[in-house]
């Protein structure tokens, strides 16, 4: 196979992926698997001048949507503060989530855990993050498949039945809250 050649399958692969969010994450991960020793990433190495380095952008098919965040909405029967159980409030409040994935990883165990809901979707984690009226992410569904693809906390297989991972339950059960440093 040419260069040439190469470069026209990673661009038509690359233009079938709808998803902006899946483009990057598999650019990501044929960066890391083919030059894994370089402590550039792909724009800073391009900054350098390595030749090369920034992928051209993807031109536009005929046809073909661009992508956009998926719509959520709030989940309106959903009960953050059930009777028998521990609440949404409480359990954000021991466990103290700091980071973005945390939050989301602390949403799906709660839902999944706490109150056994059947399926959890985006729109589940939207309710959450209002309930709590924490800063919402650009596009839930790609954090969700971020903090998925790149920490192991939750399984996004299947974007209407969001699962936890045994790492994301240790996570939520061992490891949060985390330690904070102390000042000397």
């Amino acid at each position: 196979m040419t260069e040439l050649e190469a470069l026209k399958a990673i661009d038509d692969a690359l233009a079938a992926l709808l998803d902006v969010g899946a483009r990057k994450r598999v650019l990501t991960w044929a960066w890391d698997k083919f030059l894994p020793n370089t402590a550039a990433t792909p724009a800073a190495a391009d900054a350098i001048g390595a030749k090369n380095a920034k992928p051209k952008r993807l031109a536009k098919k005929k046809g073909v949507a661009q992508s956009k965040a998926q719509p959520v909405s709030l989940v309106k029967d959903l009960n953050l503060k059930p009777k028998d159980a521990t609440s949404f409030d409480t359990m954000v409040a021991e466990k103290a989530p700091q980071s973005l994935y945390e939050r989301c990883t602390l949403a799906v165990y709660y839902l999944k855990n706490e109150i056994s809901a059947p399926a959890v979707s985006a729109s589940h984690v939207y309710t959450c993050f209002k309930h709590m009226r924490w800063k919402l992410p650009t596009d839930l569904g790609n954090t969700l498949s971020y903090t998925a693809s790149q920490h192991g906390w939750l399984d996004t297989s299947d974007m209407q039945d969001l699962k936890i991972t045994a790492i994301g339950e240790n996570l939520v059960e061992h490891d949060l809250p985390r330690a904070t440093k102390k000042k000397s």
